[in-house]
């Protein structure tokens, strides 16, 4: 059975053993030059590949009209500096109910939706790095700035794909930290994207930790839109108290788009404590399910960070950098061509953990720097 005889089924899976195939340099360029729309492309696509549900499409090259013009290294990872003041005002609080609300607070900020649901990042390559340093306004004093945040990220597995990230503030005693391993996954009319590793934030001054569990983003091709479902987690090493966060899947029709419920508890009574809902991107309020009363609770606003980029040879910016610009610009580009020249070069490099280690006893990827 050829190629184009293969049909979307679950004996095609990667679950069954089966991996996608891999599209010819002719039939990418097909796709980039047809007239026909992303969604037929996509099943054309699908049918090529032999794909079925669970396909694993995690290491499938793609025609460069479906590249966005950037790297999965660097997708999430601003995102989860740019509201890193909550943080740091978290770190002021001396009430764990209050300090670990704040910590859900910031959770609900670092969530990445792409503009365009079509396009998926660049895979990165093992050793791809992204450095930065940043100020950030402070939020109990909002005239003044917090100076010496940095953020650092660096690509530490390429098969499964693993990405490490650490926001810190060495000064305050403050660190966030995201292990990222993750897969996409094919789900026939949509594609879910599921992380594992450990993903938590530190408070010296407490020698506290929060563990944080995250939802799964799905990629709702056939209806035009991005979103986060299913169960997420902050928990506390030292705490009883947590939260327990349900993020809402838009129905088909009505509801609203990033709708999540979230309650918290102090760990001794089976009842929660507070009730926080609404849009992850946009208002919540919080509820005291003791007395009813209910207040507003944070109002999600972009925020433009001024980052300081350190370059490094083998920066996200560097090792894409005429890929990028090609996507960006809407140029054709030999994806597959170009990508195979990049991995030749990596291979050069002798490639060590620049950024990172393994932490065997963690097992968890930790940022050298705060180590030395």
């Amino acid at each position: 059975m050829g190629k184009s005889d293969r049909k979307l089924t679950e004996e095609n899976s990667i679950e069954n053993g089966v991996k996608p195939g891999k599209l010819t340099e002719e039939e990418m360029d097909a796709i980039d030059n047809s007239s026909q729309s992303k969604i037929v492309a996509i099943a054309s696509m699908a049918k090529r590949l032999g794909l079925g549900l669970g396909s694993d499409l995690s290491q499938v090259e793609y025609p460069s009209s479906f590249i966005a013009p950037f790297s999965t290294l660097n997708f999430f990872s601003n995102n989860f500096a740019n509201h890193f003041n909550i943080l740091l005002r978290a770190n002021k609080i001396e009430n764990e109910m209050d300090r670990l609300i704040e910590v859900f607070k910031y959770s609900t900020t670092i969530h990445k939706i792409p503009e365009d649901c079509m396009k998926v990042p660049l895979n990165a390559v093992i050793g791809e790095t992204q450095s930065l340093n940043f100020q950030t306004p402070d939020l109990n004093s909002p005239n003044d700035l917090i100076s010496d945040n940095y953020l650092i990220t660096e690509q530490v597995s390429e098969l499964p794909p693993n990405t490490a990230t650490c926001i810190y503030n060495k000064k305050e005693g403050v660190k966030a930290l995201f292990n990222h391993e993750s897969k996409i996954v094919f789900q026939i009319t949509n594609v879910k994207t599921p992380t594992t590793g450990r993903k938590y934030v530190r408070f010296d001054k407490f020698d506290e930790e929060y563990d944080i569990e995250f939802p799964v983003l799905h990629s709702r091709f056939m209806r035009g839109f991005v979103e986060y479902c299913g169960e997420g987690s902050i928990k506390s090493n030292k705490s009883k108290c947590f939260v327990s966060t349900n993020y809402i899947a838009k129905p088909l029709i009505g509801g609203n788009y990033h709708a999540y419920e979230a309650k918290v508890y102090n760990g001794i009574d089976s009842k929660p404590i507070y009730k926080i809902s609404g849009q992850w991107d946009g208002e919540s309020k919080i509820t005291n399910l003791k007395t009813n009363e209910t207040k507003p609770f944070f109002k999600n606003i972009t925020t433009t960070t001024n980052f300081t980029p350190t370059i490094l040879n083998t920066d996200s910016s560097v090792v894409w950098g005429k890929i990028i610009q090609s996507v960006a610009q809407g140029k054709p580009i030999n994806l597959a061509r170009e990508k195979s020249k990049i991995i030749e070069n990596q291979k050069t490099l002798n490639w060590a953990p620049s950024q990172f280690f393994l932490n065997l006893e963690m097992g968890v990827w930790e940022p050298k720097l705060l180590n030395d």
